[in-house]
């Protein structure tokens, strides 16, 4: 026999499933009172449905005692349309059945509804009781209904039921949910007999509304009396603990907590309070101590405890160790691990992990796909974060944007950034001051002011306030952008400025070079009474670094140390830059041995291989990176941006074929960064086929990985190749820039397009709206005198908007060499010998111009100039990198 449930208003109508009793899925009793039993048994809403089915075609149903038993069990399942038909299939509920259908909404979250049944029950003359107050009231917290719950308060008041436990529990409750701790304290106090339960809401009320303090003196005054806190006490204290990040308080909890026996009963919350406060090995420890009592929650706190602490590798390695031994996955332990995978760029472990999170079945809700998302951008998989985003996630909200904002952001992708938040807008979403902060470094990469001022004013119309965090995110875009004028004046304005502030400001100066007023704005935040940290002081360490003022660099050093600062990771990384930017590599050595021997930061790693390679000491920075692989220390992608160009400037083709199958082992080939570095390093190295390669395999590529293709032809005087790429760029919707241009009229100089090359140039401004800079300038003086056509090379040379430097006179002397034109090679070596009077080579082909026309005497005459000056000829070198077996001849 098949019974069909459906929908309505009568009992028969509870479910629109069918089920076939010929083949029963469970045995049903045969009295009506063990049905409550086996009901409890039920996991599963299918199971549920077959034991009302029953109950209804039995005609046991009716009894009104089983009926509010149905109401709540079909409300532990969420679903109140069900709960819903059998109460409205009663002709005379009884308060009990009120009140489990009010509960019933509540629990399902329909808050709105519940308030709507009580206001019913009122008007038809139903008396409340103390369970329908308690109930409604947990919907008026749910649906943020104050002027309700007000309402209610009156009411028990009147009465005079205020002194009862529970209903005095559920309103501080209430009012604490609802931000109003006062009211809730004013219950509390007028409790009569306070009991264990009330003083346990009390304590997580102050948490929720982030009063830690007061939370922690509430649990002093419990102890002084005769209550005995509980686990649920102990559970409610750790917010505060982890609020205040108080190590010692939490030390001092966790011996509380030994004496009264409640471990392992709160032995999660005790690591996340470990972690919180940064006391990451204890929390192991406790993880670790804990044979037998370990949950699919105990792992999910230690991952995140790990990742909170910056602690991506172990937090890696204890997912792996999850893996394992086989335990239950959680969501938590799954945004956590992707986040540190995003973290470190493991690409790899990434989309392991994702996989795994698949084969074990975690509802992959917005929150997992947000991370998710963030994982793929920061591992430079941007098409597939993109895909993801855009295709995989139907329900993006505001945070999920913001997160993809940041993401692309942080990873060096700050047009994509852009571009995801013009998108975002255009869809109508309005941005928070998270979104704001998220894309304004974006904007500062980008150095594009103008779409930094648009962002301003959506942040306005937004409502907005450009204050705190989203003041100081202007403040450092204007300064990174160079509108000082702007990032004053807005610095001005800010009514709350913190030392994140004025940090923004310092750094902004720092990073234009602009020690004056970088060292003005730390002698103003002294004056504040602000006191610099490390922040500040590292961004003074960058801005000599910077402008090479080794001294000046030193004595800020010297400071840090004073401060307390010294031993700080970040100090030293900066201190480390700072020697071997001014060329101290041995002091920057001294530095990272000592700071390599402590902890293992790949930053120290990286400021190390960046120093050598700044001083030119290519095979040293690729030594540095073999013995980083040999300790384990996990390159990230500085690193490889960093080590990679060394491989080119040695043109060492066995180098740079290791470190491109190193960034494929660990999974960041794929990042655009790294993918144009390969490019630039195999085009260095004379093997344009896999620089076109690697070009053509690339998912995405941004304006570089077109400009290092173009410049690797240019290089190798491919001509054609770099007309065609350049076809096929403009083809993609892909706008050149000035770069892209110079590559473009080098080709043409090298193969005398001399009609190709005006073109061009002129179309720099009429059409792409770029000014022309002095390596377009020179490109075209060489073209137009490669070509013979000095009056035009000249003339071009006059209306330069900026002074002219080596390069264009550089280019014309050549143009006259090739021409043996002795008035214009006359003409270029007289400005160059004002520019680099100590440079032999503009004596040499002067005096090789005079010998081709036939003026010995002239020529004679510079030779002579150069032996008086003592300026010699510098001889030329070449080297080839030889193969195992081979001999250099």
């Amino acid at each position: 026999m098949v019974v069909r449930i459906s929908c309505g208003r009568s009992c028969s109508s509870v479910a629109t499933a069918a089920f076939d009793f010929t083949k029963p899925a469970l045995i049903f009793p045969s009295q009506s009172s063990n049905f409550i039993q086996l009901i409890h048994s039920c996991k599963k809403i299918e199971s549920f449905l077959q034991i009302h089915a029953q109950l209804f075609t039995r005609g046991i149903e009716s009894n009104d005692s089983l009926r509010t038993f149905l109401v709540n069990s079909y409300s532990s399942f969420c679903r109140s349309d069900f709960s819903l038909s059998i109460f409205n299939s009663t002709p005379n509920p009884s308060i009990v059945l009120w009140n489990s259908m009010i509960r019933a909404y509540t629990r399902s979250g329909e808050h709105k509804e519940a308030i709507r049944l009580y206001h019913i029950m009122l008007q038809r003359g139903i008396e409340p009781d103390k369970y329908t107050f308690t109930f409604v009231l947990k919907a008026c917290s749910g649906s943020l209904d104050l002027r309700t719950g007000i309402l209610i308060h009156e009411e028990i008041a009147r009465r005079k039921l205020q002194g009862d436990a529970y209903i005095g529990t559920t309103l501080l409750d209430m009012y604490c949910r609802l931000g109003m701790v006062g009211a809730a304290s004013q219950v509390f106090d007028s409790m009569p007999d306070g009991d264990v339960v009330s003083l346990n809401a009390m304590i997580a009320g102050l948490n929720q509304n982030k009063q830690s303090h007061q939370a922690l003196a509430l649990f002093r005054k419990m102890l002084s009396t005769s209550m005995t806190p509980n686990k649920i006490t102990i559970l409610n204290l750790f917010p505060a603990v982890c609020e205040l990040s108080n190590s010692l308080l939490c030390r001092s909890l966790h011996g509380f907590i030994a004496r009264r026996l409640f471990l392992p009963a709160v032995a999660n919350g005790l690591i996340d309070a470990y972690s919180k406060c940064g006391l990451v090995e204890a929390a192991r420890r406790i993880f670790y101590g804990m044979s037998d009592g370990r949950d699919d929650v105990t792992w999910g706190t230690m991952i995140s405890g790990f990742f909170y602490n910056d602690f991506f590798t172990d937090a890696l390695d204890i997912f792996d160790e999850l893996r394992r031994e086989n335990m239950k996955l959680n969501q938590v332990s799954v945004l956590s691990a992707l986040s540190a995978a995003a973290e470190t760029g493991n690409l790899e472990k990434g989309v392991e992990i994702h996989m795994h999170a698949v084969d074990k079945g975690i509802d992959f809700d917005i929150s997992v796909n947000t991370v998710l998302v963030t994982m793929y951008a920061k591992c430079g998989e941007v098409e597939k974060a993109k895909r993801l985003f855009f295709d995989g996630m139907p329900e993006k909200d505001i945070i999920a944007w913001s997160a993809m904002i940041s993401a692309f952001a942080q990873s060096g992708q700050p047009k994509e950034a852009v571009s995801i938040f013009r998108k975002m807008i255009l869809e109508g979403i309005t941005p928070t001051s998270i979104t704001i902060v998220s894309i304004l470094p974006a904007c500062a990469d980008l150095l594009d002011l103008n779409a930094g001022k648009s962002i301003h004013c959506i942040a306005l119309k937004s409502g907005i306030n450009v204050d705190g965090s989203v003041g100081t995110a202007f403040v450092a875009m204007y300064a990174q952008c160079g509108s000082f004028f702007s990032s004053l004046k807005l610095f001005d304005r800010l009514q709350n400025k913190d030392i994140v502030t004025w940090n923004a400001l310092i750094n902004g100066y720092a990073q234009i070079g602009d020690a004056r007023n970088a060292v003005k704005m730390f002698h103003e935040l002294h004056l504040s009474g602000l006191k610099p940290d490390r922040a500040t002081l590292v961004g003074l360490l960058s801005v000599f670094t910077f402008l090479d003022k080794f001294h000046e660099g030193t004595s800020v050093h010297g400071l840090t140390v004073k401060r307390g600062f010294g031993s700080d990771l970040h100090v030293k990384n900066a201190t480390m830059d700072l020697y071997a930017k001014c060329g101290d590599l041995k002091a920057a050595e001294t530095v990272f041995l000592e700071t390599k021997s402590h902890v293992d930061d790949v930053i120290a790693w990286n400021t190390m291989i960046a120093g050598y390679v700044h001083n030119g000491f290519a095979n040293e920075a690729i030594s540095v990176f073999y013995q980083m692989r040999s300790d384990n220390i996990r390159p990230n992608l500085v690193t490889f941006v960093s080590i990679i160009p060394t491989a080119g400037y040695l043109s060492s083709l066995r180098d740079g074929l290791a470190l491109h199958s190193i960034s494929i082992q660990t999974g960041f080939e794929s990042h655009v960064l790294v993918g144009n570095s390969l490019m630039d390093m195999y085009s260095k190295c004379g093997r344009l086929d896999l620089a076109r390669d690697l070009f053509d395999q690339m998912e995405y590529r941004d304006i570089v990985s077109w400009n290092v293709m173009l410049a690797g032809y240019a290089m190798h005087g491919i001509a054609e190749s770099v007309m065609n790429l350049f076809s096929q760029m403009k083809a993609s919707c892909v706008r050149p820039d000035s770069v892209s241009l110079v590559s473009v009229l080098s080709a043409c100089r090298h193969v005398g397009l001399v009609d190709d090359g005006r073109k061009i140039f002129k179309s720099m401004r009429s059409e792409l709206y770029l000014e022309p800079n002095k390596k377009h300038y020179a490109c075209m003086v060489d073209l137009l005198g490669r070509a013979g056509q000095f009056d035009e090379a000249w003339e071009l040379i006059k209306v330069m908007p900026d002074d002219t430097d080596s390069s264009i006179w550089g280019a014309l002397l050549g143009a006259a060499k090739m021409h043996c034109h002795v008035k214009m090679g006359e003409l270029a070596v007289e400005h160059l010998l004002k520019l680099e009077p100590r440079n032999p080579s503009h004596y040499v082909i002067l005096a090789n111009i005079y010998a081709d026309s036939g003026s010995w005497d002239d020529a004679e005459r510079i030779r002579g100039a150069m032996r008086s000056m003592g300026v010699s000829r510098s001889p030329g070198c070449s080297w080839v990198e030889s193969q195992p077996g081979e001999q250099g001849a």
